[in-house]
């Protein structure tokens, strides 16, 4: 049983470190400019993890475990902001950063600065390391690393970071209903990654709270060590596995990002009928001053849902929607007969705009004439 395990295991971590070439290969457009990149990273992270904690646990690799254990401990940091960025950027369809964003940077920068003595000792001493927590493994979470940090530190802060980017990506997907779940169908396969991602690095560090606990109060219900390995091994299988059951997850169109949503699908499709009735019988953008929120208690549709709507269906957004409504309304207006210079002083109101000048900005710019322009070629 166990050799059965330790074979899906490995195939598995081969598959995990292929995964990121499958990404790059198979998503069309440029490589940086696509949300895959954050997605890929998080697999090879993954990886070496997985790697890490097989070598010690299940392979008793010494070389193996001398390269992987305390060498990568600043990278797993890394984990929850690839998580932000990629749900981010698919939301999006940008993944450029910010300078805000370096921020989340922070905890990986510490831990890389305070363990670079671990990066630097020499082999002997790694040796020595490893051989310590083959004879006790416990005795990993007081090895230190660094000036500040030993393993228990890292093994306490590295789920709580976690956690929180966790529960925030979750928030995230449900506040984005619309287009995570209904537009582009991955939101399952982004919670159960998010679920899982999460069960690896948090359940191996849930041994030290087990240790501690009895340790420290004699509790030992949660001191399982060798069950949370395999759980944690586990889950990471299952998420590896689950990525190739969500095909377009991987095939992925940085550059026109948004346009993979289906434009037959029911769902959209019934809301552009409800708002084309809307526009042609209650007429909103007849109103200069509509907002968001008034036109959503019009068609009785939640303002994140319409913004979805406007942003993910039309590629637009409410405001440049109502303003070619209201130009199409004036061409409609000036072809039934407007063309007068007194009905062409009121044509903004009379359209929807608050000025004239308004009107002129924005006939210009969807249909390409002034309102002269378009007056001439339609009379002569």
């Amino acid at each position: 049983m166990l050799f059965l395990f330790q074979s899906i295991f490995v195939m598995t971590l081969f598959t995990s470190f292929m995964t990121p070439s499958i990404i790059f290969l198979k998503s069309r457009g440029s490589l940086f400019a696509n949300p895959n990149i954050y997605l890929a990273a998080l697999f090879f992270i993954s990886g070496i993890y997985c790697l890490t904690v097989y070598s010690m646990s299940l392979g008793h690799s010494l070389l193996f475990t001398v390269l992987l254990y305390g060498n990568f401990s600043s990278i797993y940091f890394l984990i929850g902001p690839l998580l932000y960025f990629y749900l981010r950027s698919l939301k999006t369809g940008s993944t450029r950063l910010s300078s805000i964003d370096l921020l989340h940077f922070i905890p990986f920068t510490l831990v890389f600065i305070d363990t670079i003595p671990y990066y630097l000792s020499d082999y002997s001493y790694k040796v020595q390391v490893v051989q310590q927590v083959f004879s006790n493994w416990t005795s990993m979470f007081s090895i230190r690393l660094g000036f500040v940090f030993n393993a228990a530190h890292l093994y306490i802060l590295r789920p709580l970071l976690l956690t929180f980017y966790t529960i925030w990506g979750i928030k995230y997907l449900f506040r984005n209903h619309v287009y995570f779940f209904k537009a582009t169908q991955l939101g399952r396969w982004l919670l159960l990654f998010l679920f899982f991602q999460w069960l690896v690095f948090v359940g191996m560090s849930s041994v030290f709270l087990g240790v501690w606990l009895e340790n420290s109060y004699g509790w030992s219900h949660l001191n399982y060590p060798s069950e949370i390995k395999y759980i944690s091994l586990v889950s990471y299988m299952v998420m590896v596995c689950t990525l190739y059951f969500f095909p377009q997850v991987i095939y992925l169109n940085a550059e026109r990002f948004k346009r993979i949503l289906n434009y037959q699908e029911a769902y959209w499709w019934k809301m552009d009928q409800a708002m084309n009735t809307c526009y042609i019988f209650d007429k909103p953008f007849l109103k200069a001053n509509l907002t968001l929120d008034q036109f959503g208690e019009l068609v009785q549709k939640d303002t994140k849902e319409l913004r979805d709507f406007f942003e993910l269906y039309l590629f637009t957004n409410f405001t440049d929607e109502m303003n070619r409504l209201r130009v199409q309304f004036a061409k409609n207006l000036i072809k039934h007969g407007c063309i007068k210079k007194a009905c062409l002083k009121n044509l903004h109101l009379e359209s929807g705009f608050s000025t004239s000048k308004d009107l002129e900005a924005y006939f210009l710019e969807f249909e390409g004439l002034t309102i002269q322009g378009f007056i001439q070629s339609i009379t002569t």
